[in-house]
């Protein structure tokens, strides 16, 4: 049994915690949990009678004798504690995102290069859906052929101004270090850059829109690749909101909705239908396609309702410090540093109001990062 601790339980860390001591997660037990909060820790070990409870996150570390720990407190404390723990030897899970700057974010990579044997892994459980794993399939095997288009609409994390309200951290440069890009869609971005890769040149466009809050949750972003361009579209103040990704290749398509996913495999590539053609709109024959479905699935479904899709990267976890192999980690640490570099692109080009080239000057970012933090608190 791999001994846990859950270093931050509030809304998902609690789910975590419960997670790993009501079984959910296998070979694992939960020792410990920890929070600045002491009557939510006193509540939860009072709950559950053999987890030790602590307020001070170092204590914990050096008190206990432990496997991992899942680190789930606001974002801007993810690199402090995560490179407490590695510097101790201790297996960390980080949840998203890594950190709020690519700067901080690569202190704890270049921690990791040293700390070899230690486990470091990033809480992206968007890629244990199964219509992304496909898509990633697709797009490897090259049955899609050369990506030509991709459109990416994540509107559906409709968020209200009760929401903002309840914890002061939410959507403040200061406690979050973003809004609507670092807290929900990081899950899109680190799928995106997942599936096609990072772009050469970034432009986007960011604001708020009907809340009262200092950062962005409205974004239109144009990521440019060698041969083809992305557009980006995030907003949490849309109802009914979509949820679209469309990836079309030289040979098929992919579409994926928020729990369907239909793909399209043609019979020739563009190239071929386009050389032989004998009519102005290509030969009826030259241009079958073959169409596939690929659904989320119910029992998933299930699953992910009662436990959340986070259940699986845990047990992922576990899994790879029961078997001593970091290969099998669904997310390193290490991949947590490109989902981040695309949203503080994103940051900075629309306050430079210009596109940004890849990778973007890491220092300038953290200077203007400092500024939206200081103008806060005027």
């Amino acid at each position: 049994m791999k001994r846990l601790a859950v270093i931050g339980i509030g809304r998902m860390g609690s789910r975590h915690a419960r997670n790993v001591v009501k079984g959910v997660v296998k070979n694992a037990l939960l020792t410990a949990v920890c929070d600045t909060d002491k009557a939510k820790v006193g509540v939860f070990c009072a709950t559950y009678g053999s987890v030790k409870g602590y307020t001070d996150y170092k204590k914990l570390i050096d008190e206990e004798k432990l496997d991992g720990v899942i680190i789930a407190t606001p974002h801007t404390s993810h690199i402090e504690i995560a490179k407490y723990c590695v510097e101790r030897d201790v297996n960390v899970l980080v949840e998203k995102p890594i950190s709020v700057t690519t700067k901080e974010a690569e202190e704890l990579t270049d921690l990791l290069d040293k700390k070899r044997e230690v486990f470091a892994a990033m809480m992206f459980n968007q890629r244990t859906n199964r219509m992304y794993l496909k898509a990633k399939e697709l797009i490897s095997d090259g049955s899609i052929g050369e990506i030509q288009r991709v459109n990416f609409i994540v509107t559906d994390w409709y968020r209200t101004q009760f929401y903002y309200n309840m914890g002061g951290w939410r959507a403040s440069w200061s406690g979050e270090g973003g809004g609507t890009l670092i807290n929900q869609c990081v899950h899109q971005l680190d799928v995106l850059q997942w599936l096609i890769g990072m772009p050469q040149k970034v432009e986007a466009f960011c604001k708020c829109v009907g809340r009262d809050i200092t950062t962005e949750n409205d974004v239109t972003a144009i990521l440019r690749y060698r041969d083809f361009d992305c557009v980006f579209t995030a907003s949490t103040h849309e109802l009914p909101g979509t949820n679209r990704l469309e990836i079309a290749g030289t040979k098929g398509k992919i579409v994926i909705e928020k729990f369907k996913m239909t793909y399209y495999i043609n019979g020739m590539s563009e190239s071929e239908v386009n050389a032989r053609a004998l009519k102005d709109y290509g030969n009826k024959e030259d241009k079958k396609t073959v169409k596939r479905r690929c659904s989320y699935g119910f029992l998933r479904m299930l699953y992910d309702a009662i436990y959340g899709q986070q259940a699986r990267i845990i047990n992922n976890f576990v899994d790879a410090l029961q078997t001593n192999r970091k290969d099998i980690l669904i997310a390193k640490a290490e991949e947590g540093v490109n989902s981040l570099a695309l949203i503080n692109a994103m940051n900075m080009s629309s306050w430079l109001e210009r596109a940004v080239d890849m990778p973007i000057d890491k220092d300038l970012y953290s200077s203007l990062l400092s500024e939206k933090i200081a103008g806060e608190q005027l």
